[in-house]
């Protein structure tokens, strides 16, 4: 295992908790949301702030990026979804349905459609373009904290609060001793990546539901996890104020990044396998170069 900080470019301009990331399907830009309730957008080559989207009232605590890279999708507190080109940075809807807390927000990869998940223990689908409401699926038991799709868009996994993960409408996973707070799907759609407020992360065999292995190695709340899109890489992110890089096929620790003051809420990693971004309890945004 590695003890890194590689690249340590500092974003400044967030004024409250950062508590989600996305980065661009081209790596050039990266998209924040937190406690601010505003949702910005930087320059990852030099950590300039680009723009700044305003109109949540409330904490923006999950935000995508469409895989043409054109639109911006931001989930809230407030209980709306926005949708905003990334370009000009216009609002173009507002998506008003949830009853409660706005969790995580998700796009389809062939970009016509939004996933969000929300404290109201629905998922709601919405299309992209004009902003309609297009179903309600109220499988999940508990608070929906995080969604993922696979990138046949074929499923469609929620971790939840009660410590459940919902693939689809019916089957249901359960080994996690507390709230999911994340998951994600590797690029061939065959593995599953869960992580827990119980300091684990998890894999899981994506057809059959069968748990693959369990990783130890951070010591509070996992709080974030992504997969390279080269399929080897997971990055999560901690309470333990950490970030650690895995091997997914043997759950060896490639790196440890541990450079942050308060807890990592969010991680993301661009395209090509080679920039890490991590956003953490105090205002902080960092970008990592991993090798």
């Amino acid at each position: 295992m590695h003890e890194e900080q590689i690249l340590g470019l500092w974003l400044s301009g967030p004024k409250g908790t950062v508590y989600s990331l996305a980065m661009s399907p081209d790596g050039k830009t990266l998209i924040s949301g937190g406690g601010d309730t505003i949702v910005r957008v930087w320059d990852l080559s030099n950590g300039q702030e680009l723009s700044c989207f305003r109109g949540h009232s409330d904490w923006v605590h999950g935000v995508a990026i469409s895989p043409d890279g054109q639109t911006v999708v931001s989930g809230s507190f407030d209980r709306t979804l926005k949708v905003w080109n990334l370009k000009s940075g216009k609002e173009l809807h507002t998506l008003e349905g949830h009853s409660d807390r706005v969790y995580c927000v998700t796009i389809s990869p062939d970009g016509q459609r939004i996933y969000s998940g929300s404290q109201d223990t629905t998922i709601k689908v919405w299309d992209i373009k004009n902003g309609a409401e297009l179903d309600t699926l109220t499988e999940p038991s508990d608070w929906v904290y995080s969604l993922a799709i696979s990138s046949d868009g074929k499923r469609l996994v929620s971790g939840c609060a009660d410590g459940t993960i919902w693939i689809g409408h019916r089957k249901i996973l359960t080994g996690h001793a507390g709230s999911v707070t994340s998951v994600a799907i590797s690029p061939n759609g065959k593995t599953l990546v869960s992580s827990s407020i119980d300091k684990t992360i998890k894999l899981w065999d994506l057809s059959t539901g069968e748990e693959i292995r369990t990783l130890f190695g951070h010591s509070g709340t996992v709080t974030s996890v992504v997969i390279s899109q080269d399929g080897r890489r997971i990055i999560s992110g901690s309470n333990d104020k950490t970030v650690k890089v895995w091997d997914l096929q043997t759950g060896e620790i490639l790196h440890r990044i541990s450079d942050h003051a308060e807890a990592v809420l969010a991680v993301a990693i661009s395209p090509d396998g080679r920039t890490i971004a991590s956003g953490s309890q105090n205002d902080v945004i960092k970008i990592w170069g991993i090798k």
